[in-house]
């Protein structure tokens, strides 16, 4: 092909894909690595084709899905990273499903989702810290001792690590530290981050990452609905554009520095747009509303 030439995509066989990749200059491109990737949800499966009554040809790419390989490839290349693991490309499968219509079918998303929630956000001791200590610094009042805030972050570790957080006690140290002056007959303020409009508070940052713990287990398994995806992703398109634009304006004045900031690099918007996506789908599941319920019956007022 030409310089300059744009490429009519046709469909072909995982031996067409491997020959893409040869052309692109990818070394260690297999047809079993073709196979790896429908499993995990970067390409759909390959279309039946039939053509003698003792036997069929090989499975069919849709052009498409051949133009998003060599993309995903490229994606791959661009990488400054030696080895780029199949997972680290989910999200951008999943982007171009949540954008278009036409290139990831809904089956494919879903195993794409099934790989994401299975190593995306997998809470080892050392994540678990860093998460608690992220939670600290983004509500704590200046004033709040050593010791109101290490009790914070064990109550957050522990909580990330059963997935059964300890709401009355959390939220007694999460407003402690948030208000570290109690006033007899003064409730103690929750604080919150984001919009001063609309604030993001300490036990909705709790709630938020518990649920997103119960949405990847069940993502994981399996067990969310072709028809709940799609529901959940036209939800998504238009919370999402009413976001793009409510950032794109001029923040109120107390808004948290960096709290809409867009992130820098493709990839990076991929996941960013990935999260929102599985937020608005615990959402859509009730999972967030059954989380933030189980924290009104643990403590009052919520």
């Amino acid at each position: 092909m030409k310089k300059g030439q744009v490429r009519e995509w046709e469909p072909g066989t995982a031996a067409d894909l491997v020959g893409d990749a040869e052309a692109l200059g990818v070394e260690r491109v297999s047809a079993r690595m073709v196979t790896d990737w429908v499993e995990v949800g970067l390409l759909a499966a390959p279309e039946f084709r039939k053509s003698t009554r003792h036997g069929s040809d090989l499975g069919l790419f849709p052009a498409v899905q051949r133009r998003l390989f060599s993309e995903l490839l490229d994606v791959r290349r661009r990488s400054p990273l030696a080895r780029i693991p199949h997972h680290a490309l989910i999200p951008v499968a999943l982007f171009v499903w949540l954008n278009s219509d036409t290139v990831v079918p809904v089956a494919q998303a879903r195993r794409a989702l099934r790989t994401y929630a299975r190593t995306t956000g997998k809470a080892n001791a050392t994540r678990r810290r860093d998460t608690a200590r992220r939670v600290v610094e983004q509500f704590a009042h200046p004033s709040a001792t050593h010791q109101q805030r290490r009790t914070v972050q064990l109550l957050v570790e522990e909580g990330e690590k059963s997935g059964r957080p300890d709401w009355a006690r959390l939220h007694s140290a999460l407003t402690a530290v948030c208000s570290p002056w109690p006033t007899a007959g003064v409730p103690l303020l929750e604080r919150g981050i984001g919009r001063p409009d609309a604030p993001l508070t300490v036990t909705d940052s709790i709630v938020l990452k518990v649920a997103a713990e119960r949405l990847r287990a069940r993502l994981g398994a399996e067990q969310v609905q072709e028809e709940d995806l799609l529901r959940a992703r036209s939800v998504h398109r238009t919370d999402w554009a009413r976001y793009e634009t409510a950032r794109g304006r001029e923040q109120p004045e107390g808004t948290t520095p960096g709290f809409f900031a867009v992130p820098e690099g493709a990839e990076a918007r991929a996941r960013e747009q990935v999260h929102a996506y599985t937020g608005t789908l615990a959402g859509v599941l009730g999972i967030i509303a059954g989380v933030a319920a189980t924290a009104r019956a643990a403590r009052r007022p919520f």
